[in-house]
């Protein structure tokens, strides 16, 4: 099993002590995820907690989804899995050998590898391959080999567990305050300014126009949206601004783009590596008859984005 090995300084060759395990996607690592890594420490200490986490989403690679969109980036990932409380973190390429894997192979493999001497389970986790189904015989195996099997508590909000799906809904519908609160900070695309075309240069409303392609994350729905934008360049610094996610209709332009018009600043942010915070969405992308309606509207949306 070709696992890379990382502690919060870097990449490690191998884990120096006897782990607390726990095992999956953590897609977005929402507070659920937060919630199940923090009982890897309050629960079996003093073992070192250690979070083994894929690198696909095993319904991309079985074929049971047809595109693979994450909450998400790999360097965000690795570090919110730490910031969670995570000591090690192992990431597992999930091929579809990993996934003929059954549990019990999964577990023995785990032990072996990782020094796993406990392994907590989210409330309603499961994994091994389906067509080798041993799953149920996890006990047999911990106490085989002499490992804790434990299962964690769903955390609930408003009665309801998070899930990642219950966090990808939420953002497909635009509610971005809401999905800040599933996952426990707001949600954030990064990536580099370009160039543009100008456009809101000439209504006077100059943007920020944010390479997506670089990008795994699953975008949220287009519109308009009230969000702060922070600078990686010295000194940090954070913005607020009125973003615009999805075409322009209004100029022909149909792929999605990420233009962000800041509020109170005049400069040069071109090449930049930035991360736009989603705050508030405030209307629909709409087509305008003219640029002067477009200008219109842009400063009905300053007021409302103040």
């Amino acid at each position: 099993m070709n696992l890379r090995l990382y502690s919060i300084d870097g990449p490690v060759d191998a884990i120096p002590a006897p782990t607390a395990v726990t095992i999956g996607v953590f897609d977005g690592v929402h507070r659920g995820h937060q919630a199940l890594i923090s009982q890897l420490s309050t629960l079996h200490s003093p073992l070192s907690p250690l979070v083994v986490t894929l690198t696909s989403h095993p319904s991309f690679v079985l074929g049971r989804r047809q595109s693979e969109y994450w909450l998400d980036d790999p360097e965000e990932h690795l570090r919110l899995l730490f910031n969670a409380g995570a000591k090690y973190v192992a990431v597992l390429p999930f091929t579809r050998e990993v996934a003929g894997l059954s549990a019990c192979q999964m577990a023995r493999l785990l032990y072996d590898q990782l020094q796993m001497r406990s392994l907590l389970l989210g409330y309603d986790s499961r994994f091994g391959s389906k067509n080798n189904d041993d799953f149920e015989r996890l006990p047999e195996v911990a106490a085989e080999l002499g490992f804790e099997l434990r299962r964690g508590e769903p955390f609930l909000v408003n009665g309801e567990p998070i899930s990642s799906s219950r966090i990808r809904e939420s953002l497909a519908d635009g509610r971005v305050e809401e999905t800040a609160m599933l996952l426990g900070r707001p949600f954030s695309i990064t990536g580099t300014v370009l160039h543009g075309r100008g456009v809101g240069h000439t209504l006077g409303f100059p943007t920020a126009n944010i390479d997506l392609s670089a990008t795994r994350k699953m975008l949220p729905k287009e519109g308009v949206y009230a969000v702060h934008l922070s600078t990686f360049h010295f000194p940090l610094s954070t913005f607020k601004g009125m973003a615009n996610l999805g075409p322009m209709p209004t100029f022909g332009v149909d792929r999605p783009t990420l233009e962000v018009h800041l509020l109170d600043y005049s400069g040069d942010l071109y090449g930049q590596h930035v991360t736009v915070l989603f705050r508030r969405r405030l209307r629909d992308t709409m087509r305008f008859q003219s640029p002067d309606d477009l200008r219109r509207q842009l400063q009905l949306d300053l007021v409302n984005c103040r």
